[in-house]
């Protein structure tokens, strides 16, 4: 081949590269209730999506992402993503679309209630979570219990709650309501008590994006597997689409 050809055929594929990348929908995801970080998971996601029809990269700005996951309760997102449209639900391994806190300790303890927990260890998710701090601490509170110096500790996601008390750093922890009841079973623990139940978060499209992409990426969300979703939270199951949205 020439020069003058290599050139062109250069040219040519960066001109495909760059066109292909103009098509794509930036994605981010948020860690505020957890999920693995490490650049495997978020990968593993996004080939899920491409190979299902949604094509999307990872944002280099995340919070101008084009489709977004959002932790938060879908009725609280909402309020400050007049932008976006909602384009699917979070389900849990229960099958719900609402999510509860759960509060778990060694079932050898025998303890019932949360009022034996003041003074004691206990383990949390994040501090955005909503299953995994922001309900649990107001449970706490209604039954006497506040934080005391180093009684309250963050893990930073659900399984690192749970393993918190497995390796018994923790006299007891807070995970979401539906992993709690799986571990509880495996692992001779008990659920002394539980939130009140929240909605869970969900996907959001930018509504500058065509219907063509949105119907695209909808359908390719509700064929995720699990094992495709390591980089969320742990509780979710699969997600699910609704026609209005």
């Amino acid at each position: 081949m020439s020069k003058h050809h290599s050139l062109v055929f250069s040219l040519f594929l960066f001109i495909l590269v760059k066109q292909a990348a103009a098509d794509s929908i930036s994605l981010s995801t948020d860690y505020d209730d957890g999920g693995r970080t490490g650049e495997q998971y978020i990968s593993t996601l996004i080939s899920a999506l491409n190979k299902n029809g949604c094509n999307t990269v990872l944002s280099k700005s995340p919070t101008k992402a084009q489709l977004l996951f959002d932790s938060r309760p879908v009725s609280i997102a909402k309020k400050d993503r007049g932008d976006y449209q909602l384009i699917a639900r979070a389900r849990t391994l229960l099958g719900q679309l609402t999510v509860r806190g759960a509060f778990l300790v060694h079932a050898s303890t025998g303890i019932e209630g949360l009022a034996t927990l003041k003074g004691e260890r206990i383990g949390f998710v994040n501090k955005k979570s909503w299953s995994g701090y922001i309900l649990p601490i107001k449970t706490l509170k209604a039954a006497g219990v506040t934080e005391q110096r180093n009684t309250f500790f963050i893990a930073g996601n659900h399984v690192g709650a749970v393993s918190y008390l497995l390796h018994s750093n923790m006299f007891a922890t807070v995970t979401a309501e539906p992993l709690a009841r799986r571990w509880a079973e495996a692992n001779d623990l008990s659920i002394i008590a539980l939130t009140d139940e929240v909605e869970t978060g969900g996907w959001w499209m930018h509504r500058d994006v065509s219907k063509d992409k949105v119907k695209n990426c909808k359908l390719a969300l509700t064929k995720l597997e699990r094992e495709q979703l390591k980089a969320l939270p742990a509780w979710i199951e699969s997600f699910v689409t609704d026609r209005k949205n």
